[in-house]
């Protein structure tokens, strides 16, 4: 697994996505970060909350940390950029955020040494890699019947 969690494409996935960006020379670009920025990002954000471990902990005894468990709320945000989406936690002011899940992705902090890295934004790229350049090539086939009409 990578350092950064990045979406690859195999290269025939990559010749299909040129020939759909060919076949849309003006939209190609703001139907792709359209479909990232929305479904794509929503896949890989509901992945990373499948693979999220919980914790046994009683997170009432934190001091100014959040009451409820980062999977059972909206603890991740999309961040978007152009031809690109990024999931990461959701940072709140004054240390009252899900900072923490960066502990058991990659594997530090005192209890998580044992177990080691458990890397669930990495894995979710890499179960949902496919099904994300799949819909991103729908979403362009659609979209050039639409100007071919």
């Amino acid at each position: 697994m990578s350092k950064y969690n990045e979406l690859s494409l195999e290269f025939k996935d990559i010749k299909k996505l040129e020939e759909k960006m060919k076949a849309l020379p003006q939209k190609a670009e703001y139907e792709v970060n359209s479909y990232l920025w929305n479904s794509g990002g929503d896949i890989l954000r509901k992945q990373v909350y499948a693979n999220m471990p919980r914790s046994n902990k009683n997170k009432s005894k934190v001091k100014n940390g959040p009451k409820a468990h980062a999977k059972d709320v909206e603890s991740l945000d999309k961040v978007t950029f152009n031809l690109g989406v990024k999931v990461q936690t959701h940072l709140k002011p004054k240390s009252k955020d899900f900072g923490y899940l960066i502990f058991p992705d990659e594997g530090r902090g005192i209890y998580q040494k044992k177990k080691g890295a458990q890397e669930f934004f990495g894995k979710a790229l890499e179960s949902k890699t496919n099904e994300v350049a799949d819909g991103l090539l729908n979403h362009l086939n659609k979209k050039i019947e639409e100007e071919l009409q």
